[in-house]
């Protein structure tokens, strides 16, 4: 854990040199490679928050601080238009949103506010399988699968009474 502890604030030193130095594109771009490749880390999602902050990009601000777990102030407006944009989405869909890092396998393994906003969408508590996939939405397709076999069967009724009536036609 140590390691991952030295590169996580390797990256960050590296991202608040170019930051101090005005290059805001160049410190995203750090940050991102250090999300696709680190586990989850709320330092590199809220200082990439922030970036984005900075950078105007609000909507991507807030995905980032929304995943920090860090709610402060400044922070409020970029998490409330992320979550206005996709809170209605399938819990699935929504998992799918998020960095490959930050798709964990239950809602606990989330920092608490993070966590408790899940909650509130009405997430389950297991988001992933054993194997690590994101789990698929139940879908409740009872009612198409009753239609269509019905249909069916009406099909293949009507189908066998033509076949009947054609084959008396033929006999007589």
């Amino acid at each position: 854990m140590t390691f991952l502890f030295n590169v996580t604030n390797r990256t960050i030193d590296k991202a608040r040199r170019e930051i101090e130095n005005g290059n805001l594109w160049r410190a995203k771009e750090i940050l991102q490679g250090a999300i696709g490749s680190e586990s989850y880390d709320v330092q590199l999602f809220e200082m990439l928050g922030t970036v984005f902050l900075r950078m105007g990009d609000l909507p991507e601000a807030g995905r980032f601080l929304f995943l920090s777990g860090v709610r402060r102030p400044e922070y409020v407006e970029s998490i409330e238009i992320f979550l206005s944009r996709y809170r209605q989405k399938a819990p699935h869909d929504f998992i799918h949103l998020l960095p490959r890092s930050a798709r964990l396998r239950t809602l606990s393994d989330y920092p608490d506010d993070v966590a408790q906003a899940f909650r509130e969408m009405k997430f389950p508590e297991v988001l992933k399988d054993k194997n690590g996939r994101v789990l698929q939405p139940q879908k409740n397709n009872d009612v198409w699968s009753g239609f269509a076999c019905g249909a069916i069967a009406l099909v293949t009724l009507t189908l066998i009474i033509l076949g009947v009536i054609k084959l008396s036609e033929i006999i007589r």
